[in-house]
């Protein structure tokens, strides 16, 4: 495994960094068991779990069965988001569009999600308790908050800094001009900055190219890429239909993506594949790592053998031409 430095720190990740959205919710404790310490064999250092991942069992999981190793792991989790609220309530929650009277009605007080000072120290609590960790290596938030000032935001974060609950911080799913803003705003008032991004990135999701890319590399900003399987149709085992058991057939905003053109390039790196002998999802892992914005990529895997190819993309990088034609 090789391990980069994140943004313009001295926190060393691993490039292949595991994801677990799946624990606790495709996965149980003997599964996640299973993953874990093959990764670990492999070394592959960095775990990323977000607050909200299977309801939170996804963190609970993660500090039960992390605690002998945990000086040697790199732990990222998330903020933003209320732990419990679907898919179309995060969307209500993106655009600021939440009708918190109503929500209130039902139980849901107003302040339990967002990046307000409130929200974040008690959900980096709860986190801790949950990760049975007295410290996180990587905070990042988990989306933009609308309705917080950033600076706010920033400063609630730079308590939990200066109190030694978290090492470091970082964002996931910002705009380019999001991310600069909070930049700006760190340097203004000698706040912690950002040291890295996450952002969904594929051959099938290209545009973190036009403006984000750019921006973390003249920021010194770390992109740590997610959804580089899209959602697993890149690994060739979905054009056919979703299999029975995966993330694809359990989630369906990952089916409603699929259409004739996705088939179409899913084909296509097949073909790609075979030709350069490798296969899809090295091909998919390893463009994402030719990126020069690109530190690590994150990857959910369900079983100790899908790895292989994962760590195949990291031992064997694509030579430029390569590249061209995968990326065509």
């Amino acid at each position: 495994m090789q391990y980069v430095r994140l943004g313009n720190t001295g926190l060393r990740i691993s490039r292949i960094t595991l994801g677990s959205t799946l624990f606790g919710e495709l996965m149980d404790e003997a599964q996640t068991t299973a993953v874990l310490h093959k990764a670990w064999d492999l070394g592959i250092t960095t775990i990323d779990t977000g607050n909200i991942y299977a309801e939170s069992r996804a963190e609970t999981l993660i500090g039960k069965l992390v605690r002998e190793r945990r000086e040697q792991l790199v732990i990222c989790t998330k903020v933003g988001f209320r732990i419990g609220d679907s898919p179309a309530d995060h969307g209500m929650a993106l655009s600021g569009r939440h009708d918190h009277f109503a929500r209130w009605q039902q139980g849901i007080a107003p302040t339990d999600a967002g990046l307000s000072r409130k929200h974040i120290i008690k959900a980096a609590e709860d986190s801790l308790r949950r990760l049975q960790t007295d410290y996180i290596d990587l905070y990042q938030l988990h989306r933009w908050d609308m309705e917080t000032p950033i600076e706010e935001t920033l400063r609630a974060l730079d308590d939990l800094v200066r109190g030694g609950k978290v090492r470091y911080i970082g964002c996931s799913n910002l705009a380019a001009w999001q991310l600069y803003e909070a930049l700006w705003c760190a340097d203004k008032h000698e706040l912690p900055r950002m040291c890295s991004v996450q952002t969904p990135y594929s051959l099938l999701n290209r545009a973190a190219e036009r403006e984000l890319f750019t921006a973390c590399e003249h920021a010194d900003v770390g992109v740590i890429a997610y959804a580089v399987l899209a959602g697993g149709m890149l690994s060739g085992l979905h054009n056919e239909g979703a299999r029975p058991g995966t993330a694809m057939a359990a989630r369906t905003s990952y089916q409603q993506q699929v259409n004739p053109r996705i088939v179409a390039a899913v084909n296509g790196l097949i073909e790609s594949g075979r030709k350069l002998g490798r296969s899809p999802v090295q091909l998919a892992v390893s463009a994402a790592l030719k990126q020069k914005a690109v530190a690590a990529v994150t990857i959910g895997v369900q079983l100790p053998a899908e790895f292989e190819p994962l760590v195949a993309a990291v031992r064997q990088p694509l030579s430029d031409a390569e590249y061209t034609e995968v990326a065509q």
